[in-house]
This record gives C-alpha cells, structure tokens and sequence, in this order.
C-alpha cells in the first residue's frame, strides 16, 4: 500500500502546473559553418516568454509527445534551435532512445517529396510550363510496351497526384497489401508505377501516391543524365552546404537507379530548414538563386484545393490557411516531419518528432500556432 501511495503522489505531482517553476533558459542557435546566419527571438518579435512555456509543454511531453527538434528562421536567420531527446527510427528500423543533437540526421519521410519537386524546378529550367503540359510518358522515352492511355497524363497530373493511376496508399495499413510497400520490393520502380492500370481520366480525382514522386525521379534523371543524387549535390545540396545525409534506397531497387524520392532521405534539422527558407525567399539562399523564382511559386500554389485536410495540394507542396488565419506552404512527412513556411510573418519553422504509430500531423501545427500567438504586434 505504501509503494501504490508513493507511486500515486508522483503521478500528482507531474500533472501539477508548472507555471511557478523556473522557466527554461533560451539561448541563441549556435553560428556554425553551415551558411546559416543567426539571431535572436527578439529580432523576430518573438515573445522569450511565450516560447519558454511552449518549451515546457514539449519538455513535459503529454499534449505534444516525443518532439526532437524544433527550429524557427526568421527573415533569413536562424533564431531558436532546440533538441529533445526521444524514441526514433530509422525507416522501419527502431533505433531506441536518440539523444538528438544540431548533428543528428533524422528520417524526413515525405519531406523528401517537396526536395524532389525543387530538384525537378531546376532541371526544367526556364521550359518548366511547357514542359509540366508533356505527357509523362514523353520523359521515358526509352520504355516500350506502355500503355496508350498512359498519354493523357502529363507531368503537372503526376506532380499534383491526379495521374488516375490506380494506387492503394492510404486506405489500408502499410504491409502486403498496400501499394507503397509492394513499390518498395519491386525490382523496376519505374515500371512497377508505369504498369498500374489507368483507373480515372487524369486530372479528375486526387489519390496520394509516392510513386509519382519516384516517377518524377526518374525522369530527372533521364532529363539531365545524371544520377538524382549526383544532380542533388551539384545543383541543391552543394550549394546549400549539405555535405553528410542519406538518401535510402531499398534493396531490391537498381544501384544505379533512383534512391525512395518520395520518403527515403535522413538529414540534420538545420539543413532540412534551408529548404523552407528557399521557399520563403523565392529561391535564394544567401543571395544566390538556386531554385528559379517561377518554380516556386508554381510548385507552391494551390492546385488541388483542399485534398490533404485543410490543405490544398501543389507540386508535392501543401498550400492553405492555419486557424490563425495565416496563410502557410508546408512540407510533411510521416510522424510529424514538417517545414511550416509563413510567408505573411517571414517565419519558417522547422519541426522533427517521432510519431510514426499515428502518422502524427496535428502536433506541429498546434506548435505552429503557439509560435505564432507569441508574435508581439
């Protein structure tokens, strides 16, 4: 009896408010030889003491569980960086208790779409709105025996997952019988995506399915000859100073092929926020324009309105309002992988955690929104 009431007034006292208690200490991001520039809560107009209570849900971890980094950039610099550490995997790998850290890669998931979409922008170059109108087939030029159908759906049906392919993603668990894990143990992606049977009139109705974005890395590929990796180091990567990520590739697929461009990178949170601020800063980083303008904004939009919740779909892009009425372009990724850009407040923030039993999604924009009640007028 002893034992239960000890155990009793612990769980008491964790549910108590904290509110008396001292408030976390809010240090500055770390200038590091990583291109970004940093600052402090104050240059954003950020209330320290707001973000200290938000700091305290996330360390006390009932409402927002198992959150392992969280970055905000403000008007190009870096102004809050903070690690926890939490239960994570590796894609199914489980990797147990990781103490997260600026240097710590961490799965993307589906973030991987929306880099796949920038690194199609720059290889389409200035012939991206003509090209986005080619059928998809047009970019496989060496394929044979598609089928004829497959001509009606061109690369902007692909990109905004309106190809009519028939694809079962969403709607059953992730084992044998789902679409995305057969895709992964296929030994021709490409084709195995290329095969599926044309269900709908393209353009007509929106289903979500990662194999369009391994189709639109193969062609990249056949548009610049080059490996999807090779391309990512010369064109984004190199120039955003990421040198050390991982870029999955199943085991079954081609080692000379595609890596899983539609959920298979690994990468620091500090480098994965670079992308959100290229999207903030229509395409530049430092100054240097790596993304055309155009690309991002057309990627960026709308397309498909309101297909992923609230969220409208653009190209591997969400697009849509919060329930503060702020307009945001989003990258997710399973377990609550997310890049929030907030174009209207010039914030980008950046959010990693490991949910992948629920898929997560509502704990970062509940974050999002704390962030944004924290801004002084």
């Amino acid at each position: 009896m002893a034992l239960r009431r000890i155990l009793l007034l612990i769980l008491v006292i964790a549910w108590l408010p904290t509110s008396s208690a001292a408030q976390p200490t809010i240090t500055p991001p770390s200038q590091l030889d990583d291109g970004w520039r940093v600052g402090t809560l104050k240059d954003a107009k950020l209330d320290p003491a707001a973000i200290a209570e938000l700091i305290e849900m996330i360390d006390v971890g009932r409402t927002v569980p198992n959150v392992h980094a969280l970055l905000i950039e403000s008007q190009g610099r870096l102004v809050f960086e903070r690690y926890w550490p939490g239960e994570d995997r590796k894609m199914r790998t489980e990797l147990g208790l990781v103490d997260h850290r600026p240097t710590t890669l961490h799965d993307i998931r589906s973030v991987s779409k929306s880099i796949t979409s920038l690194l199609l922008g720059i290889a389409l170059g200035r012939s991206a709105d003509g090209s986005v109108n080619r059928p998809i087939t047009g970019f496989f030029p060496n394929r044979s025996g598609l089928d004829k159908r497959l001509d009606q759906v061109t690369l902007h049906h692909v990109l905004t997952m309106q190809a009519g392919l028939a694809w079962n993603e969403t709607i059953v668990p992730y084992d044998d019988g789902n679409d995305f894990v057969k895709l992964l143990r296929s030994t021709d992606p490409i084709g195995f995506v290329l095969s599926k049977e044309l269900r709908d009139p393209a353009g007509t109705k929106w289903n979500y399915n990662s194999g369009l974005t391994d189709l639109t890395a193969g062609a990249i590929q056949n548009l610049t000859g080059r490996l999807l990796t090779q391309f990512a180091d010369e064109v984004l990567f190199g120039p955003l100073g990421i040198g050390e990520y991982e870029w999955w590739r199943p085991e079954a697929w081609p080692k000379n092929g595609i890596p899983s461009a539609g959920a298979g990178l690994r990468m620091r949170a500090r480098d994965m926020a670079k992308f959100g601020s290229l999207v903030l800063h229509d395409g530049q980083w430092n100054g240097q324009q790596i993304v055309p303008k155009d690309w991002i904004l057309q990627s960026t939009a709308p397309h498909v309105e309101n297909r992923w919740g609230k969220y409208g779909y653009g190209y591997f892009w969400l697009n849509g309002k919060l329930i503060s009425g702020h307009r945001t372009i989003v990258a997710a990724g399973w377990g609550d992988q997310r890049i929030f850009v907030l174009p209207e407040v010039g914030l980008v923030i950046t959010f990693l955690a490991g949910n992948y039993e629920n898929g997560g999604g509502e704990i970062a924009d509940r974050i999002t929104g704390r962030i944004l009640r924290a801004l002084r007028k």
